[in-house]
C-alpha cells in the first residue's frame, strides 16, 4: 500500500504566514518543541504558544484527516479487489 502520511502547515491566523521560530533558542527544531513552548511568526511577529497554534489550526488539520482517511480506504477497496481477483 502506498504511503498515505501527509504535513501540514500551520498558518498565523493575524497575517497566514506559515514560518515560525521558537522564543526559547534552546529549541531549534519548531517541529519538536513541548506544547508550551512559546512561538513567533517570523511575518508579524505575533508570539503563540504551539498548543495554541494547534488550535487555532483545527479546521486545517481536520480536514487533512478526512483527506487521509478517504484516501486510505480507496487504498483498502483497492487492495481487496486486487486480492479477491
Amino acid at each position: 500500500m502506498k504511503d498515505i502520511s501527509r504535513s501540514i502547515t500551520m498558518l498565523c491566523k493575524a497575517c497566514g504566514n506559515d514560518n515560525f521560530e521558537a522564543v526559547d533558542p534552546k529549541y531549534k527544531d519548531v517541529n519538536n518543541v513541548p506544547e508550551y513552548a512559546e512561538l513567533k511568526c517570523s511575518d508579524c511577529g505575533r508570539i503563540i504558544t504551539k498548543k495554541e497554534l494547534i488550535d487555532e489550526n483545527e479546521d486545517r488539520i481536520n480536514a487533512n484527516i478526512e483527506d487521509m482517511e478517504n484516501e486510505f480506504t480507496s487504498e483498502v477497496v483497492k487492495e481487496i479487489e486486487k486480492a479477491l481477483k
